[in-house]
């Protein structure tokens, strides 16, 4: 035994299906079986094989197209990185400042995404809501929830460049909510607040949103910090 702590299912998912897409199994621009279909080759839950897909996308390695699944990215396994744990490799003065930077983020596409509500279909932001809601309460699930459904507003605000930066930062805030954030519905109830600012074609409430929720972040953080046997 190593010490070191096991990978969580969906990251040794993520792994078997890196190692297939740079053995060719699945070529670039190629797309992906179907989640029942992944779920049942790997003996898993859907809910499962959507968090490892989230992670490889997160690596830049696969893309989803809504209403027509998930895609294996066009680019050489040179520029693939691994994911960043932001809980693990990370002091708290820098996830500090990494929980800045995925604020600011995040309240630049909410901002895109009410700003231009007028003309688009956001239907699928309202299912992205609605799986959070649904989600187990202090679970991965949950976790994995809450991205879904800024990977989904990142989409809303058609921002190319808002959202790669989401994606390369997807998988340290996914570090940071699971740390700094495991016994709250404040995502939940930050996504739900987002999304009315959205409905309401509202972009100055909709980044306000996302700030206040930065602070909440933040200020969960400090209490980490003033604990003795700290989980970073």
């Amino acid at each position: 035994m190593d010490g070191r702590t096991p990978k969580k299912l969906y990251m040794q998912i993520a792994d078997d299906m890196r190692r297939m897409i740079e053995q060719g199994l699945f070529q670039p621009g190629e797309k992906l079986p179907t989640l029942q279909a992944l779920a049942e080759q790997f003996g898993c839950s859907r809910a499962t094989v959507r968090e490892a897909l989230g992670a490889l996308r997160g690596q830049g390695l696969v893309e989803f197209r809504h209403g027509n699944g998930t895609y294996v990215r066009t680019a050489s396994v040179e520029m693939w990185m691994q994911p960043l744990d932001a809980a693990i490799l990370l002091g708290l003065d820098e996830v500090r400042d990494l929980i800045e930077l995925q604020t600011a983020v995040l309240a630049g596409i909410a901002h895109a995404a009410a700003k231009r509500r007028g003309g688009s279909d956001y239907s699928a932001l309202a299912r992205a809501l609605f799986e959070l809601e649904s989600s187990g309460r202090h679970s991965e699930h949950r976790i994995a929830s809450e991205l879904h459904f800024y990977s989904v507003l990142a989409e809303c605000a058609a921002n190319r460049v808002l959202e790669n930066a989401f994606r390369v930062l997807q998988e340290a805030l996914r570090s940071s909510l699971r740390v700094l954030n495991p016994k709250l519905d404040l995502g939940l109830r930050t996504c739900r607040s987002i999304y009315d600012a959205v409905q309401m074609e509202r972009p100055d409430l909709a980044r306000e949103v996302v700030y206040v929720y930065g602070e909440e972040l933040l200020r969960a953080m400090q209490l980490k910090k003033r604990t003795p046997k700290s989980a970073f």
